[in-house]
């Protein structure tokens, strides 16, 4: 390939990616997306450090550099939201985030900042919602990175105690050892863009060690637990969708998302596919009393609601198969004619952040790369590849997706990559 002469750096850089399990497939704009990021210098440095988190003398090791020089490096990575540090049994350590949710999205999270965020936006808009192959990789994952949290107004009273913690905004919110807000990634990338709607845009929540690390520079506001749930009222009053990271435990963040702009729900709708965003644990069902006012197909976010014409007049016909258990549209119903009920089978949801990433790697055929993630070394290169290949044969893949295997060992798997 010709044009990627004098590209090594980046072209490094997007191969380590595409050993994420959520990838970034390699095209024109993400370079010139990379190129507003990184140096090629940085790009190259960056395409070597290991995928689990990692400390200055790691990081020392692998660039072989001293650990004053790998320190200052790594400082000004992390000032851009390129790498997360944060302090793990007060050692300080870094983290490379994937695209998204990741430092794509903390660019935008601010006003002002390292880039220019204009251009960011566009070149954003064209990799993401026009060549569209980034965002079909990213929903085609089996075990989704966000779900839905059911709008708590929505829950009949009965209901209540049904819901557990990990499914209540307000609960991860109070049980969060740190709370920051910023600015929503998506209007505010759709602002520069001239496509943004009226929704507030200061809502976007970072919970527990990433708030602390982007407010460390900038990218957050740390705010106590009053304001998180005055933030999570304004929500529910402007119609927003709480899409939180899919874990049960250590959530990172609750995005607050609109129909309009929202790159994940824009793209489910558009690519016909809900379920790559896991549901929460209720479903919207449509009551004998509905006057077919047409509130509730203003504001679903995934467009559940169509218009039909009955004996000459328009009638709103649910497709409850569509539905993600927002509850939006239960709380805008004024004659109660839709209710939230719980799913007849409990969504699944991983435990923690590592759970969902050995998950999404077996799924993508990329577990090697978790297990020996230290590519600087011509050790985990060598196992890498053939750990690589010996998981791809037919038997063994069928192994890996197994119930019995899931459950009796991918407990110590990840507690040895935890």
């Amino acid at each position: 390939m010709a044009h990627l002469t004098g590209r090594t750096g980046y072209k490094s850089l997007i191969d380590r990616y595409n050993k994420f399990p959520q990838g970034a497939p390699e095209s024109e704009t993400l370079y010139e997306i990379l190129k507003v990021f990184f140096t090629e210098e940085e790009a190259q440095l960056v395409s070597m450090l290991p995928i689990k988190p990692f400390d200055v003398k790691m990081a020392s090791t692998i660039w072989n550099k001293s650990q004053d020089e790998t320190l200052l490096i790594l400082e000004n990575l992390a000032s851009k939201a390129l790498l997360l540090d944060m302090n793990d049994n007060k050692k300080q350590m870094y983290v490379m985030p994937p695209p998204m949710i990741g430092f794509f999205e903390f660019a935008l999270m601010r006003t002002g900042g390292h880039f220019n965020q204009k251009l960011l936006s566009e070149l954003f808009y064209q990799y993401i919602e026009t060549e569209e192959e980034f965002m079909r990789k990213l929903l085609s994952l089996k075990t989704p990175i966000g779900r839905i949290l059911i709008n708590e107004e929505a829950i009949n009273k009965t209901d209540e105690v049904y819901v557990l913690d990990y499914e209540k905004a307000t609960s991860l919110l109070n049980n969060a050892t740190s709370i920051g807000v910023s600015r929503c990634y998506c209007r505010h990338k759709a602002e520069h863009l001239n496509q943004h709607c009226n929704a507030p845009q200061e809502v976007c929540l970072s919970l527990n060690n990433l708030s602390v690390s982007l407010a460390k520079h900038g990218y957050a506001r740390l705010i106590d637990h009053d304001e998180a749930l005055s933030i999570l009222k304004t929500a529910y009053n402007n119609n927003l969708i709480q899409f939180a990271e899919n874990v049960k435990d250590d959530v990172g963040f609750i995005c607050n998302c609109c129909a309009c702009c929202c790159v994940a729900l824009k793209s489910v709708k558009k690519m016909g596919i809900p379920q790559t965003i896991s549901s929460s644990n209720f479903i919207a069902n449509q009551l004998d009393n509905c006057i077919s006012c047409k509130k509730c197909v203003s504001v679903c976010p995934v467009g559940c609601f169509e218009i039909k014409v009955f004996n000459d007049k328009d009638k709103v016909v649910l497709n409850s198969e569509l539905c993600l258990g927002c509850g939006v549209c239960q709380r805008v119903c004024s004659i109660n004619a839709i209710e939230m009920s719980k799913r007849d089978v409990k969504i699944f949801t991983p435990v923690n952040t590592v759970h969902k990433l050995v998950l999404e790697a077996i799924e993508t055929n990329t577990l090697h790369n978790l297990i020996f993630d230290n590519q600087a070394m011509l050790s985990h290169k060598f196992m890498a590849a053939f750990t690589g290949a010996f998981l791809k044969l037919p038997l063994v893949n069928q192994l890996l997706v197994s119930e019995t295997f899931q459950s009796k060992y991918l407990a110590r798997l990840i507690e040895k990559l935890g």
